[in-house]
């Protein structure tokens, strides 16, 4: 069994003045292209035309064109900062700073016009996440938070500070009408290992993230993601009071300057508070291993 790390690499601490002057002009610019990404997205789902990348996974020519215009306008706007993207580089640059992106995460669900889907964008700092936003255009919902300043969810117009759900029994019967959002994989698991949360299977990990940050679930586990499903709703969970916990053989953050982040995905697993993700972290590794000696 591997052992769980908590990735303390998305608790970057408060950074220095120099570093928030960038964050706060790279929260603005970023809110300015999000509004441009919603308006241009939202009426695109579910019409979408698919085709299958070489790992068995769809994509749209929405999600290339949306990563290639964000990617292309932040490096206008920050000519000094690297990116990483699903769509285009895998490479984490070595920049000190650097912008991790998926653009369409919840593919499946744009395409079927699922009402479930995000676009998910981090700023880190020499690998560590500290700026995260995750743009839901579906509910009209933007999720977002600064290293150091908490996090907070916008709707309407109306902005709200997030905190995480209080904590719950992962094997509590009392549990059973909460939610859990997982991944098919880690319902199974879970499952397996007598978890009696009620099983969610959304299909996007990044607006899982969101979703515990704002204390909608007190659990959220996906057993493969790549960095950019969790770095920015990494950051919101822990800025919103939870924890994050990744398996320890090779933590997708903070960021290695020269990885190839194409193929590295690692379980994830965020929650309420870090017992529980170390609890729900075990329990897939249990449920595992007793559905294989099923």
């Amino acid at each position: 069994m591997t052992d769980a790390v908590t990735l303390r690499a998305l608790a970057a601490g408060t950074p220095d003045a120099s570093a928030r002057a960038v964050i706060a002009r790279a929260r603005q610019v970023l809110d300015g292209l999000l509004d441009e990404v919603r308006r241009d997205l939202a009426p695109r789902a579910g019409r979408a035309e698919v085709t299958m990348k070489p790992d068995g996974t769809p994509v749209t020519p929405h999600d290339r064109a949306t990563d290639e215009w964000l990617t292309t306008r932040l490096v206008a706007a920050f000519p000094d900062h690297g990116t990483i993207s699903e769509e285009a580089g895998h490479v984490a640059p070595t920049t000190d700073w650097t912008w991790v992106l998926d653009p369409i995460d919840g593919t499946s669900n744009f395409i079927a016009g699922v009402p479930y889907w995000c676009v998910s964008v981090a700023l880190c700092l020499e690998g560590a996440p500290v700026l995260g936003v995750v743009e839901a255009p579906p509910l009209a919902m933007r999720f977002s938070a600064a290293a150091g300043e908490g996090a907070e969810v916008r709707s309407g117009g109306a902005a709200q500070r997030m905190r995480v759900a209080p904590a719950v029994g992962l094997h509590d019967p009392a549990s059973s009408h909460v939610p859990g959002l997982y991944s098919g994989g880690a319902a199974r698991d879970l499952t397996a290992d007598g978890v009696t949360l009620n099983a969610r299977l959304m299909g996007a990990a990044a607006l899982d993230l969101a979703m515990v940050a704002n204390g909608v679930a007190p659990l959220a586990v996906t057993l493969g993601p790549h960095v950019w499903d969790v770095a920015a709703g990494g950051l919101l969970v822990i800025e919103a009071g939870g924890a994050v916990v990744g398996a320890g053989a090779s933590p997708l953050l903070p960021l290695v300057p020269g990885r190839d982040y194409g193929r590295a995905v690692e379980r994830t697993t965020a929650a309420s508070d870090e017992a529980t993700a170390r609890g729900a972290h075990e329990a897939v590794v249990r449920g595992r291993a007793s559905r294989h000696r099923s």
